[in-house]
C-alpha cells in the first residue's frame, strides 16, 4: 500500500474542496501520461486527449476525496480506458449507421429527407409560436398539437367561443405573414 506525503495529502484535500490550483497541478502532472496511455487504445492523438479531458472533467466534476495519489491514478487510468472504449464503440455505431444510410434504396432516402424537412418546418414554425403571447400559443398548441376543436379549446381553457377563434386566427396570420402560404402553415392545415 502506498503512502502519501504531506504535500499529495494537501493536494488532496485541496482538490476535494475545489480548488482548481489543486485541478491544475493534476492536470499538468497527469495529463501527458494519460494521453499517451489512451493513444494505446486510439490511433488518433486528438481523439486520445478529448478522452483525457472528459476523464478530468469526470474527476472534477465528481470530486470524491481520494486516500492515496495511486488510487487519484487508478481512477484516472480506469476512467480514461473507459473513455476510450467508449469512443471506440461510439464510433463504430456511427460508422454502422452511415453503411446502413448508404445502403438504403432511394425510395428510403427520399422519405428519410422528407421527414427531415418536415421536423426543419416544424422547429421553424415553433420558433414563431414562442414569439406569440402565452394565450395564442396555448390556443396554438391544443389546437394543432393536440388536435382539439375550438370548441373544447374554449371549455378547457374556460374563454368565450369569438376569443379562441380570433386568437387561433391571428396565429395562423403570423405564420402565414412569416412563411407564406405555401410554407410551414400548409402542413398544419
Amino acid at each position: 500500500m502506498e503512502r502519501s506525503t504531506a504535500a499529495e495529502r494537501d493536494l488532496l484535500r485541496r482538490f476535494s474542496d475545489g480548488d482548481p490550483a489543486a485541478l491544475e497541478a493534476l492536470v499538468a502532472a497527469y495529463f501527458p501520461i494519460m494521453c499517451r496511455f489512451a493513444e494505446r487504445f486510439l490511433a488518433d492523438p486528438d481523439s486520445a486527449k478529448d478522452v483525457v479531458q472528459e476523464a478530468f472533467i469526470h474527476l472534477w466534476n465528481g470530486r470524491r476525496p481520494f486516500a492515496t495519489m495511486a488510487s487519484l491514478r487508478s481512477y484516472l487510468f480506469a476512467s480514461t480506458r473507459n473513455g476510450c472504449l467508449n469512443y471506440i464503440r461510439g464510433r463504430e455505431r456511427q460508422e454502422g449507421k452511415h453503411q446502413a444510410a448508404t445502403a438504403l434504396d432511394p425510395t428510403e432516402m427520399d422519405s428519410v429527407l422528407t421527414e427531415m424537412v418536415k421536423a426543419e418546418f416544424l422547429s421553424a414554425v415553433y420558433d414563431t409560436v414562442r414569439l406569440m403571447t402565452p394565450q395564442m400559443q396555448e390556443v396554438f398548441y391544443l389546437s394543432f398539437r393536440e388536435g382539439l376543436t375550438v370548441k373544447e379549446i374554449s371549455i378547457h381553457l374556460n374563454m368565450n367561443l369569438k376569443a379562441v377563434k380570433k386568437q387561433k386566427y391571428k396565429a395562423l396570420v403570423i405564420l402565414r405573414n412569416k412563411f407564406g402560404p405555401g410554407g410551414p402553415v400548409a402542413l398544419l392545415l
